[in-house]
């Protein structure tokens, strides 16, 4: 943020480079079909036939993608999840430029925030608060402002005000409308027959939720009541006085993003109870309360350290709620049957719920549905005994997951990536991204048995080894990697 100059709107150079990114990507596509139909003169005319309309089709992209200047705001995060969730659908140097797109902006210029929190709050309101013109954060969407907040007679209160900046909800369903377009021309080039418009049905979603600050504001207070139950997590409090639908206010909440918490050099316990605490998060959002705040972005979390500004207690603090979805207890439920059938080894029940589920169309070979009975398999032998303490840094944790992965997305014909599970997956990369980032080792055979829904986990029968302090490059690694199959082992680059 400080590299770049403050912007009064959207800037053309920002969004100017995203044009720039796919139009090469149409490019990189165009010369991998060429040599597709090199490869396959002596396949048949039909093979031809079927090469030279999707050739077409690239052509037709490129017209698309000189349009994606107007490319911005929420979209940029389907640009991103369509890098996660149909990496191994595109080809590899089409996912690459997808996963280029960053959820991130210079700084909006302050004359232009101010403009907008006076015409959402008012000049009453506006006159009652003391507000830092540098901002806290900067995103596509909107930016965060630390303020003071005096009413008459009330004791000043330290808030933050998130502000959304102008024109982002409007743009939602054409930036959907031409990113879908342009994934389906990557899926026409592999020849494979995929329904997306679930998946994008999905993404906009969320993505409205997101540019609603009401709906954010009511998804935060929720979870503020479920999270109170839980030793050591906060969650800030919304005032509703000062929230609209592009203003939300929040109180201040102190604590240490990622880098900072790191670089005070935490002990390998600290890390370690993090690291659990993360993972318990999750199996409380998913399994117990349906509701999950599913982006798990370095900087959607504050660590709070025992003593850390006069709190004498630890703590995990949790913020940004937009892209926050609620699971019934029928899916959840699907879901717990599908992981404990594959990993008892039922492949016929394994099967059975994964169809039901929407991971595998039933007119999907044998082949296909071996390698998700295996990708499976593997994934959740992370839960075994011989595999304890898992090391969140070991690069083979990912490794065969992603090998088994690509294996399974490059057979299918007409499985599109299931659309509930896209944010769940998301959440569950970013949760395993933290605990690398952390250097962490658990056994995490306890949380297995919470997911059976078992006794009490009994003591470990050895110790843990405490882990190394985590490298240089290890804590500056960003989220770009997607969750496999099954929800439970992202794969991080």
């Amino acid at each position: 943020m400080d590299s770049e100059p403050p912007r009064s709107a959207p800037p053309s150079s920002f969004w100017s480079r995203s044009s720039k990114l796919l139009s090469l990507a149409a490019g990189l596509a165009s010369k991998e079909l060429q040599g597709r139909v090199e490869r396959a003169v002596s396949r048949g005319e039909e093979v031809a036939q079927q090469l030279q309309r999707a050739r077409v089709q690239i052509e037709q992209a490129r017209d698309i993608a000189q349009s994606l200047g107007q490319l911005k705001g929420a979209a940029m995060k389907a640009g991103q999840l369509l890098s996660m969730e149909l990496r191994d659908l595109l080809p590899p140097e089409a996912s690459a430029i997808l996963q280029t797109l960053q959820d991130s902006a210079p700084a909006v210029e302050w004359t232009e925030i101010r403009a907008i929190l006076r015409e959402e709050l008012g000049a009453e309101a506006l006159a009652q608060l003391e507000i830092d013109e540098k901002p806290l954060a900067s995103a596509s969407i909107g930016q965060v402002h630390r303020a003071t907040w005096s009413r008459p007679g009330e004791e000043p209160l330290q808030i933050v005000l998130k502000v959304q900046f102008r024109g982002i909800a409007e743009t939602i369903d054409s930036d959907l409308l031409l990113l879908e377009r342009i994934a389906r021309l990557f899926v026409a080039v592999q020849f494979k027959q995929l329904d997306l418009s679930a998946v994008f049905a999905e993404l906009r979603a969320v993505l409205v939720r997101e540019t609603d600050y009401r709906l954010e504001a009511d998804s935060a207070e929720r979870y503020r009541v479920l999270a109170h139950r839980v030793p050591g997590l906060r969650v800030p409090e919304v005032h509703r006085a000062l929230s609209t639908a592009r203003v939300l206010a929040l109180s201040f909440e102190p604590g240490l993003k990622l880098d900072a918490f790191l670089k005070a050099g935490p002990s390998a316990a600290a890390r370690e109870k993090l690291g659990a605490q993360l993972l318990d998060l999750y199996f409380h959002e998913f399994f117990e309360w349906g509701l999950v705040q599913t982006d798990a972005n370095f900087a959607n979390f504050l660590f709070r350290p025992g003593g850390h500004e006069g709190h004498a207690e630890g703590a995990l603090v949790l913020l940004d709620f937009g892209a926050t979805r609620d699971y019934d207890a029928a899916f959840r439920e699907r879901y717990r049957a599908l992981l404990i059938a594959a990993f008892r080894g039922d492949f016929s029940a394994t099967l059975s719920h994964a169809q039901d589920l929407g991971l595998i169309d039933h007119r999907e070979g044998p082949e296909s549905q071996q390698n998700l009975y295996d990708l499976l398999r593997g994934v959740l032998s992370v839960f075994g005994d011989a595999a304890q303490p898992v090391d969140f840094r070991d690069r083979k944790l990912v490794d065969a997951s992603g090998a088994a992965l690509r294996r399974y997305y490059q057979g299918l014909t007409r499985s599109a990536p299931p659309a509930q599970l896209i944010f769940l997956h998301r959440k569950l990369g970013g949760v395993y991204a933290l605990g690398k980032a952390l250097g962490v080792r658990l056994d995490l055979r306890p949380f297995w048995q919470r997911l059976e829904g078992g006794a009490a986990a009994p003591p470990p029968t050895h110790r843990v080894p405490a882990p190394a302090p985590p490298s240089a490059e290890e804590r500056e690694g960003r989220v770009v990697g997607a969750a496999d199959a099954a929800g439970l082992v992202a794969v991080a680059q």
